[in-house]
């Protein structure tokens, strides 16, 4: 059962990952018609209050990005004290996504509402609040 939520984890952390990587990347949750927004809605963010982010900006097709696929290479190995490390790095994502929930237009809503609930989902899981069927219903 592990090894199964292991796989799934990563490759819905890698999913999530192209579908904020370019412009294409929308279409992968069902919305290819925001491609055309994408270069200007992912150009800048003003940095998460909290986030290292702050004060200097980010973009969020870097840094969200790279987030995302650092949990999918995580997620591929065990260990008690990197699912704490992947915890931390989930709940500045959630914080992350709310920033942008208020920044992006409204028509990126669902990107990020994916977003949103799969990261939610996976912190019950790293929390054991929840089961890892969960996990393997969001990604099948």
């Amino acid at each position: 059962m592990e090894v199964l939520v292991r796989r799934a984890r990563h490759a819905q952390y890698l999913r999530l990952a192209a579908a904020h990587a370019g412009p294409l990347g929308p279409a992968l949750l069902g919305h290819p018609e925001l491609a055309p927004l994408y270069e200007k809605t992912y150009a800048t963010c003003s940095g998460a209050p909290g986030l290292p982010c702050e004060g200097v900006g980010g973009e969020p097709r870097v840094c969200l990005v790279r987030r995302l696929e650092r949990l999918a290479q995580s997620a591929l190995r065990g260990g008690k004290r990197r699912r704490e490390q992947e915890k931390a790095l989930v709940e500045g994502l959630l914080h992350c996504v709310a920033h942008l929930r208020d920044r992006f237009p409204l028509e990126f809503a669902p990107v990020l509402e994916a977003t949103r609930s799969f990261l939610e989902k996976d912190l019950q899981y790293l929390r054991g609040e929840a089961s890892p069927e969960v996990l393997l219903e969001a990604s099948g």
